[in-house]
Formats: structure tokens, C-alpha cells, sequence
């Protein structure tokens, strides 16, 4: 009997050793779940903490290449109006240097215009002169002749005729022989009288 008992409390105290453990290992299971769900809490706050981390880090990262880009592209801007004015300068340098060569050049011609005229006054003066001694001088050596037309009145009737008539040349025909007639004849005398 003391066996039995033995055997009964030894089957109880296992009986409830094993309900114990089995509680046990349910609250450690329950611990380790809320660990767990801890746990994943706490990964996911450090996850979300090293995102914010890492977005945090990004953005500056692409504030400062912004900043930087920017600066260089001032800086740029800078470099570009300070070479521009520069240059501006330079043309009007080169543009006021033209204008006083332009000037120069201008001066030098109207001098050179100038005595240019002078000569060609001076020239033009002595041609002048020249050609009115030699008028004079020719019109001196040689007499004057009177010459009187030739068939005068012939000649008249002719063109009076012509504008009367234009385009019927023939109706002035006669006219144009008595002309010719009075002038051959004109010739013939001056040939025999040597005139």
C-alpha cells in the first residue's frame, strides 16, 4: 500500500508536474509571442527610425547637390556676366580705337581732298587762261568769214513742207529738186568765180 501510495503521489506529483510544465511552457510561449510581438514593434519603429534615417540623409544629401549645383550655376552665371561686360568693354575699347581711326582717316582725306581741289582750281585757272590766249591768239591770226546760207528761202519751203506733209515725202518732191538745183548751181559759181 505504501507502494500504491507512492505510485499515486508520484503519478499526481507527474500528473501535475506535467500541468505545470504545460502551464509553463504556455506562458513562455505567450511571453515569447508578446517578445516577439515586442520585438517586431521594435523592428519596425527601428526600421521606420533608419528609413526616416535614411530619407533624412537623401534629402540632405539632394539639398546639398542642390545647393551645390546651384551654387555652381551661380557661380557660372557670375563667371558668363563677368566675361560679358568684360568683353563689352573690350568691343567699346576696340570701337572707340575705330572711331579715332575713322577720325584719323577722315582729316587725312579732307586735307587730301582739300589740296586736291586746290590743284584742280589752280589747273582748271591755267586752263582757263591758256585756252582764252589761244582763242584770242587764233581768232587774231584768222579773219572772220560771213558765210550767208545757200537757197535759204528753198530750204524753208522744204521743211515747211516736210512738217506740213509728214510721212508723203514725195508730195514735197519739187521743192527738193528746185533745193538740190539751187544748190548745185550755188556751187558751180563759186567754182568759176574762185570764191
Amino acid at each position: 500500500m505504501e507502494e500504491e501510495l507512492r505510485e499515486k503521489i508520484r503519478a499526481e506529483m507527474e500528473e501535475s508536474l506535467e500541468e505545470e510544465i504545460s502551464q509553463k511552457r504556455r506562458e513562455l510561449q505567450q511571453q515569447l509571442e508578446e517578445i516577439q510581438v515586442l520585438w517586431r514593434a521594435e523592428a519596425t519603429v527601428a526600421a521606420r527610425a533608419e528609413a526616416e534615417e535614411q530619407v533624412k540623409k537623401t534629402q540632405e544629401a539632394s539639398k546639398a547637390m542642390r545647393m551645390e549645383k546651384l551654387t555652381e550655376s551661380v557661380e557660372r552665371e557670375k563667371t558668363m556676366a563677368e566675361h560679358e561686360k568684360l568683353m563689352a568693354q573690350l568691343y567699346a575699347r576696340q570701337l572707340e580705337e575705330r572711331e579715332k581711326e575713322m577720325k584719323k582717316r577722315n582729316e587725312l582725306y579732307k586735307e587730301h581732298v582739300s589740296k586736291l581741289e586746290a590743284k584742280c582750281a589752280k589747273f582748271y585757272k591755267v586752263s582757263a587762261e591758256n585756252f582764252q590766249k589761244g582763242k584770242e591768239e587764233t581768232l587774231k591770226r584768222f579773219a572772220r568769214f560771213n558765210i550767208q546760207p545757200l537757197c535759204e528761202d528753198l530750204q524753208d519751203q522744204i521743211l515747211k513742207c516736210y512738217k506740213e506733209n509728214p510721212g508723203r515725202t514725195l508730195t514735197c518732191s519739187g521743192i527738193a529738186s528746185a533745193y538740190m538745183q539751187c544748190v548745185d548751181n550755188a556751187k558751180k559759181d563759186k567754182l568759176t568765180t574762185g570764191g
